[in-house]
């Protein structure tokens, strides 16, 4: 095989090699392309389907931090009154699901216990 056989091997291989990486990344930059259009399109519909969220003029309840100066008695009862008021709505939740599903209610759930 002559010297210069060689020289035109390595040529084509170079050549394949570099048609090969020109092709993958334009194949590449079409699916980049195709998946930022997407992107576009979907964050489109999700900010047409967002409800506006009315913005408070003031705020509804006590403000951050004000605990840290309020009388610690008061602190302590509005605490027992979130809590019972949670707990009485977890009860009232239990008894309307276990009453949807036929299911058995619990003595104390209905307050005769």
């Amino acid at each position: 095989m002559p010297w210069w056989s060689w020289i035109l091997i390595w040529v084509a291989l170079g050549a394949c090699a570099l048609l090969t990486l020109v092709l993958g990344g334009i194949y590449l930059f079409r699916k980049g392309l195709t998946a930022m259009r997407a992107a576009g399109e979907a964050l489109e519909q999700v900010a047409d389907r967002r409800p506006a969220v009315p913005v408070p003029s003031a705020p509804a309840g006590p403000v951050p931090g004000s605990a840290v100066f309020a009388d610690p008695e008061q602190m302590r009862r509005e605490y027992d009154e979130g809590r019972e008021q949670r707990r009485v709505a977890r009860r009232d939740r239990r008894v309307a699901r276990r009453r949807a599903r036929g299911q058995m209610q619990s003595l104390t759930d209905l307050g005769l216990n």
